[in-house]
């Protein structure tokens, strides 16, 4: 993947590091961004925050892709599941701002400090989320942060 040579010392090899974190940290959050826009999207659409069938998906497909990679394929899932649980967290959050009004929305918005359940295992709350017809403000903290 990498194209440049193998580090040969400690500190150049944590200076990639380094770089390499910085560049995860990048995608995701324009991959947050984009959890904006489909939370919108989902809302206009009178659309639930979870799809188990999508989620299913992507993890089947990420372990795939960090099996050809040479990545244990847990280590992706792991990963990934925590990373969809906060994008439905996120998601949820908005809805219930945009429900509550947009003084409710905002920066101040807590970061949630349970985990959120994972892609494997529906939410009792699913069906009680669809978008309320009040104006959504999916992306309002977007551009917050």
């Amino acid at each position: 993947m990498s194209t440049s040579p193998s580090p040969t010392t400690v500190p150049e090899a944590r200076a990639r590091i380094d770089e390499i974190n910085e560049r995860v940290v990048e995608l995701l959050a324009e991959r947050q961004a984009i959890v904006d826009a489909l939370c919108e999207l989902k809302a206009d659409a009178d659309r639930t925050v979870r799809d188990p069938e999508r989620e299913a998906e992507l993890l089947a497909h990420v372990r795939s892709v960090a099996d050809e990679a040479g990545l244990p394929p847990t280590l992706a899932e792991t990963l990934f599941e925590e990373i969809l649980a906060h994008s439905v967290e996120r998601q949820r959050r908005q809805r219930a701002d945009g429900a509550a009004g947009p003084s409710a929305a905002g920066p101040s918005a807590k970061e949630p400090s349970a985990k959120e359940p994972s892609a494997k295992e529906p939410s009792a709350e699913e069906p009680a989320e669809k978008a309320t017809g009040a104006v959504s403000t999916c992306g309002a903290q977007a551009q917050a942060g």
